[in-house]
């Protein structure tokens, strides 16, 4: 079923950064230590984003009659600039990280509802560990029941909640592209960016691994902020998107409320409603 619409084609393959490249990067990102307040306008965390550095800090020097003299000041170095994407979404996983730390059981159910392009508002329930038949929207467009996989069914389990998912933005990486190596046969930007879409709504994650989420796809290049996007009830918000090699128009797939954070959704559906449920049809 179509959880939440896949963003279009996105163009040639590009491969994501090298290892030493994530590392460098994930050094900008532990040393980040003022960032912008969640209420500031948009164009305000942009300038933060610019012109923030760590001041160097001299420590004072006390000499009294018949000591040593004192060690030289130790100060601290400027820190290296986060990039206003990565800025903006580890912004948006501070906000996550501070969300109740909720581990589901197994019998339980993920309860989404979007509100789709034209209004549509459509419901799924599915289930925790995928042993359960849920209940969503089919191709069709009809509400169905969606199989579980009962143990020792001899079928595919597909659960909802995955514990192996990584909490640091780099090893979250990795997890990207080995899911997207096994459900789209490529690790290349295009299969990440179009699993991105279902990603962040397809799993119940806890605030751990959604904040690596967020700060993973910071690390990716490519990836740049749209000011004023808009989702499918034209909530404006800023958007994450990539711009498809040979072209200049944005694919977003992220639309953020710039203010709180929150994610608003995608142009063609909106997030009404993500929690934990302990049965079909049954509204958080």
């Amino acid at each position: 079923m179509d959880e939440i619409t896949l963003v279009r084609e996105m163009g040639e393959e590009t491969p994501l950064p090298s290892a030493d490249r994530l590392a460098a990067t994930r050094s900008r990102l532990m040393s980040e230590v003022a960032p912008p307040k969640r209420n500031r306008r948009w164009a305000a965390l942009l300038a933060a984003v610019a012109a923030a550095g760590v001041a160097a800090v001299t420590v004072p020097q006390i000499v009294t009659p018949g000591a040593q003299p004192p060690a030289p000041a130790q100060s601290v170095a400027p820190g290296p600039k986060l990039t206003p994407v990565a800025a903006f979404l580890d912004q948006a996983a501070t906000a996550v990280e501070n969300e109740p730390d909720v581990v589901p059981r197994g019998d339980q159910f993920l309860y989404l509802r979007f509100i789709e392009w034209g209004g549509t508002a459509n419901e799924a329930w599915l289930s925790i560990d995928g042993r359960h038949d849920g209940w969503g929207v089919d191709q069709d467009g009809k509400y169905a029941t969606i199989p579980g996989c009962p143990a020792g069914g001899g079928c595919e389990v597909v659960a909802h909640y995955r514990d192996d998912m990584p909490t640091d933005p780099e090893a979250m990486v990795g997890w990207l592209r080995k899911t997207t190596r096994t459900e789209f046969g490529s690790d290349s930007l295009d299969a990440v960016t179009k699993y991105l879409g279902t990603a962040s709504t397809r799993f119940w994650m806890r605030p751990a691994q959604r904040a690596a989420l967020y700060r993973a796809i910071g690390l990716i290049d490519g990836v740049r902020l749209v000011e004023g996007a808009k989702d499918s009830r034209g909530r404006a918000g800023v958007g994450v998107a990539w711009v498809p090699t040979g072209q200049t128009e944005e694919q977003v797939v992220w639309i953020f409320d710039p203010k709180t954070f929150r994610m608003l959704g995608t142009p063609e559906s909106s997030i009404d409603e993500i929690a934990l449920v302990d049965r079909v049809r049954q509204k958080a």
